[in-house]
């Protein structure tokens, strides 16, 4: 749930969470945030991160932009929109996190924009092998399931449980407060559930889409300078640990971190070590 709403330069209203003060800025662009419990929130309230959770184009408050044709462009589109939404608050640098598809907005401010970044936190990044699929397998499976009302339903249901596990397994450990938890977890399952199916079909393509082969996206992504941590989990289907090695061992000035019996989740399942290796990646660059 989006507490607050900004309108961009391009006309666009976003909605965002904001946490924590000072400048420290930290921006995490998702199609969903979390507001009770998230990695992005410890590092507010505990290491004095002043976090926006801004809610991407295409979703919430600007979900009428679903329907909008940006082809292969919209990673980039996102990405400008995070800056966008950084100078509408005046904030010049700033950290930036994402998990998964919101890794996908990092790099591409890395790529078009990397003057804008301290430190680029790539939770669960890939980016997708480029195999002749210009869609990644889990987001087609989204707009495939979206065809159909009562499935849609059932699918949205399965997800937000698949999440909800490691989030009552924080509770369990005495890491997080039991009714917090099941407050993200019902928030978590009203977004999903009740998603239109043109959000729910809107779809971006693969990050990087203007490269084709395996070869050209290294280029690429051997020409990012931004320090970069890249979080990942051994057990992840999706941004899987042949793709994060790749991507590490291009990209400059990066390290890995990998859990051993980390999902497409580990940033839940290991949320407190997540931020623990986050502030020591800092500390060793002398970004703060």
């Amino acid at each position: 749930m989006m507490q607050k709403s900004i309108t961009l330069k391009s006309g666009v209203t976003l909605g965002y969470n904001e946490f924590g003060s000072g400048d420290r800025y930290l921006l995490s662009c998702q199609q969903y945030h979390n507001s009770k419990v998230a990695y992005t929130i410890d590092l507010a309230e505990k290491y004095g991160f002043h976090v926006f959770q801004i809610q991407i184009r295409g979703y919430g408050l600007s979900a009428s932009e679903a329907t909008k044709d940006f082809g292969g462009s919209w990673y980039d589109v996102w990405a400008q929109d995070a800056c966008d939404f950084a100078d509408a608050l005046g904030i010049d640098k700033f950290f930036y996190g994402g998990i998964s598809h919101g890794s996908g907005i990092g790099w591409h401010i890395a790529r078009r924009h990397p003057e804008r970044m301290r430190g680029f936190f790539a939770g669960v990044p890939g980016p997708h092998s480029k195999d002749g699929h210009e869609t990644g397998e889990a987001r087609m499976m989204t707009i495939n399931a979206s065809k159909d009302p009562v499935y849609w339903k059932e699918y949205a249901t399965a997800k937000v449980n698949r999440q909800a596990k490691p989030l009552r397994e924080l509770a369990e450990r005495g890491l997080a407060a039991p009714e917090k938890i099941e407050a993200a977890i019902e928030e978590m399952m009203e977004f999903w559930v009740n998603m239109s199916p043109e959000t729910a079909q809107l779809d971006p393509k693969k990050p990087f889409s203007d490269c084709p082969t395996e070869e050209a996206l290294i280029e690429e992504l051997k020409k990012i300078t931004v320090p970069t941590i890249i979080i990942g989990g051994m057990q992840d289907p999706i941004s899987t640990i042949d793709n994060m090695v790749r991507s590490c061992k291009a990209v400059k000035n990066s390290e890995m971190v990998i859990f051993e019996d980390g999902t497409h989740n580990v940033l839940l399942e290991h949320r407190d070590e997540v931020v623990r290796h986050i502030m020591a990646f800092c500390e060793s660059r002398n970004l703060l």
